[in-house]
This record gives structure tokens, sequence and C-alpha cells, in this order.
């Protein structure tokens, strides 16, 4: 019994992680415009436009992440430009105090690393000299 009751949470704490991480655009824009409000006290007016700002980006994000097409170094790059791009667009509403802060947030965020291209296998190289054959050996004891 003990160990249905705890198949079953640890089932439900997989389903729960599962949908977690598929947030809808719009929860993501809230939760980062909270983020940045609290850190950069932004007015009703920023918060305005940097939710709109915010939502198109994670609409952007999410419709790259669904495109297969694309290469993984393709992808990487294309969300870079993306990013580089909003906090443009973020900064153009703060002041000059907040964009310094924003600068330092920016600076702290975590690098997406780029995949590594896949390098091509090289054949086994041959040695140099050919392999002196092996004396045959006394067995131990005699």
């Amino acid at each position: 019994m003990k160990k249905l009751f705890l198949t079953g949470i640890s089932l439900l704490f997989a389903l729960t992680l599962t949908f977690a991480q598929d947030a809808n655009p719009e929860d993501k824009a809230r939760e980062k415009v909270t983020k940045l409000t609290e850190k950069l006290t932004l007015t009703d007016e920023q918060q305005t436009s940097i939710y709109d700002i915010v939502l198109e980006h994670a609409k952007a994000k999410q419709a790259l992440k669904a495109d297969a097409s694309q290469s993984p170094e393709a992808l990487a790059e294309a969300k870079g430009r993306l990013q580089e791009t909003t906090d443009a667009q973020i900064k153009e509403k703060l002041s000059d105090e907040q964009k310094t802060q924003y600068d330092r947030i920016v600076a702290e965020r975590p690098k997406e690393e780029t995949p590594a291209p896949a390098a091509p296998l090289t054949p086994p190289v041959e040695p140099a000299e050919p392999a002196q054959p092996m004396e045959p050996q006394q067995p131990i004891g005699e």
C-alpha cells in the first residue's frame, strides 16, 4: 500500500513538472514584467509597454521552438537576435538610471550555450611501425 501511494505521488509530481514547462506566453510575460518591476521600479505606463514587448518576444520564441526545420545552431542564433531586439526595445522605455540597472540584469543573465556542430569522424590512424610479435610466455609454476 505504501509503495502504491508513493508511486502515485511520484507520478503526480512528474506530471506537474511536465505541464509547468509549457507555460503560455502571457504567463511568461506577466512573470517577467513582475520581476522587472521589482528590480527597476517600473511605472504603470512602463509596465504596460514592456508587457507588450515581452509578450511579443515570448510568442516569437515559442514559434521558433516549434519550427523543427531549423538546425540547433540556427535556432540558437535566431533566439540570440530576438533577445537582443527585445532588450533594445525594453531599454527605449526605461529612464537612464533604469537602463544602467537593466544592463546589469542582462549581464547577469545566463548565456544559452550554442550546441557544438557535429565533428566528422576521422578514421583511425595506422601505427608507423608494425607491431612486434609477442613471445610465448611460460606458465607460472613450471
